[in-house]
């Protein structure tokens, strides 16, 4: 079944299944899984997720919010294509979801820009709740692919020439000024005026207990990957734990497990990771 477009980066896919009764296993299941994908990402590999997604979880809603470099350009726009997905999410999970009873979402974030989505989707969240709600997030569990990082030039480089191929040289070689400029902008903007690592920022809003309704979470990182290194990941993870979450799983993909490339090095793994995840989320649940 085709999704519904909620806005130019949001789509929702609703559940195939038709069973009036729901069986244990449905019963611990997510009800919607948000995807915030990586940036550049192509719609057939944003699929293969969401494949996987509906044969591991056929009732659940799964949200995909793709992330664009306009996003990036013109801030506001990100801002107000998540509009629409609050009242999405609230008419499946209801209001107060995040008050009582076991968690019935699972957020799924990939790389920086996914993160920076996620980031983004909290405050919408925040800021469409009404007043009598606390307007955080339901409580979730929380996977993070090839994510946090933070300002790196070369990585913002790598991570604006992602999306071509190293085989269309020409297509490369004219991103590449582009690429160039708006790291070097960044960079001016961190190292001589002093301005906020956006990415860093995004990293410790995903660390405040205060705004994140979590149960558990895991990390899906490898040693290839040139955007996201693993010691940022793994320090990440470790500042986690200090701040109170419950970092479930640590996984290393190895050195052969390139950005965002995880679910294709070692797929079996990589899908008893979200699995096993969210079996903990249900078992761990803040009562």
């Amino acid at each position: 079944m085709a999704p519904t477009q909620l806005s130019p980066s949001a789509l929702l896919y609703t559940p195939t299944t038709t069973d009036s009764e729901p069986t244990v296993s449905s019963r611990n299941a997510p009800k919607v899984v948000i995807l915030t994908t990586w940036i550049f990402a192509r719609r057939d590999h944003i699929a293969k997720y969401v494949e996987q997604y509906q044969a591991l979880y056929p009732g659940a809603t799964i949200l995909v919010i793709e992330s664009f470099l306009y996003h990036f350009l013109r801030p506001f726009t990100l801002r107000e294509e998540l509009t629409p997905v609050v009242p999405a999410i609230r008419g499946i999970l209801g209001d107060g979801a995040n008050q009582t009873g076991k968690p019935q979402l699972l957020l799924h974030v990939f790389s920086n820009s996914g993160l920076g989505t996620s980031w983004v989707l909290r405050n919408v969240y925040q800021a469409e709740s009404p007043a009598n709600d606390k307007g955080i997030l339901p409580q979730h569990a929380t996977i993070f692919d090839s994510s946090p990082g933070r300002y790196d030039y070369w990585a913002v480089v790598a991570a604006l020439l992602y999306g071509i191929p190293s085989s269309a040289w020409l297509q490369r070689i004219a991103a590449m000024p582009l690429a160039h400029m708006l790291s070097g902008g960044i960079w001016v903007w961190c190292r001589v005026f002093g301005g906020e690592d956006w990415v860093l920022r995004y990293a410790q809003a995903a660390n405040n207990p205060s705004r994140v309704d979590e149960v558990c979470r895991a990390y899906a990182y490898g040693r290839a990957d040139r955007l996201v290194p693993a010691h940022w990941v793994e320090a990440h993870a470790a500042d986690a734990t200090v701040q109170g979450f419950n970092v479930k799983k640590m996984v290393d993909f190895g050195a052969k497990s390139a950005h965002v490339a995880h679910a294709r090095t070692d797929p079996s793994r990589y899908w008893a990771l979200v699995a096993d995840t969210w079996k903990s989320a249900v078992h761990d649940t803040k009562l």
